[in-house]
C-alpha cells in the first residue's frame, strides 16, 4: 500500500483542531531541544510565525525548512535564560573560520594588487576589498571560543601561507587606501 502524498497547508486555512494538532507536534518533536520553555511559549512563537504546513492524511507537520526557521525563532524567546558565556554550534564556527579566511584572502589580493599595479581599482572591487579587509570581531570572537587540541574538536582551517600585512592592519589599510578610486 503506498503512503498518502504530502500537501502544503497555508497555516492561515487551518482550524482550531488543526492548530492544535500543530502544537502538539512541535512541544514533543522540540521538548528535548527546549526543555524549560512553557507550553504558552511554543503557542505563542506558533501563532507569530504562521509557518506553512504539510499535511500527509490526517497528519500535520512541519516541512524541514520552516521547522529549522521556527527553532532559530523559539530559541530566541524571552522565558529562555541568556546563555553567558554563550554556546557556538560547529555551523557557526565554521561560518566564522570562512570569514576570516576571505579576509586573510582578501589582504593576499590587496598586496598583490597595488605591487602589480599603482593605479587606482573599480569602486566595487575596492568596496569588496574594504569590506573583506577588516576582520569581523564577532567571527573573531567565535573561532577563539573553541579550542581544536581536544579530542573530537573540529580541526583548524587550512590558512593561507605566506606573511604580509594581516587583515585589519595599518599596513594592509595604507596599500587598500592606494587602490582607491579617484573621489567624485
Amino acid at each position: 500500500m503506498l503512503s498518502p502524498t504530502a500537501s502544503p497547508l497555508p497555516y492561515t486555512q487551518t482550524t482550531a483542531a488543526q492548530r492544535a494538532q500543530v502544537l502538539r507536534y512541535l512541544q514533543v518533536r522540540l521538548r528535548p531541544h527546549f526543555p524549560t520553555l512553557p507550553e504558552r511559549s511554543f503557542a505563542r512563537a506558533l501563532a507569530e510565525f504562521r509557518p506553512d504546513l504539510r499535511r500527509t492524511g490526517p497528519l500535520l507537520t512541519l516541512p524541514a525548512l520552516e521547522l529549522t526557521q521556527l527553532v532559530q525563532y523559539l530559541g530566541e524567546a524571552p522565558e529562555l535564560p541568556l546563555l553567558d558565556p554563550p554556546l557556538y554550534g560547529p555551523w557557526a564556527l565554521d561560518l566564522a573560520q570562512y570569514l576570516l579566511l576571505s579576509s586573510e584572502l582578501a589582504a593576499g589580493a590587496i598586496v598583490a594588487l597595488a605591487a602589480a599595479s599603482r593605479t587606482p581599482c573599480a569602486p566595487q572591487l575596492w568596496a569588496l576589498f574594504h569590506r573583506l579587509a577588516t576582520p569581523y570581531p564577532l567571527a573573531e570572537r567565535l573561532v577563539q571560543a573553541h579550542r581544536c587540541d581536544l579530542p573530537g574538536s573540529p580541526p583548524l582551517p587550512f590558512g593561507r601561507a605566506g606573511g604580509g600585512p594581516a587583515p585589519g592592519s595599518p599596513a594592509l589599510a595604507h596599500l587598500l587606501h592606494q587602490l582607491a578610486p579617484p573621489a567624485r
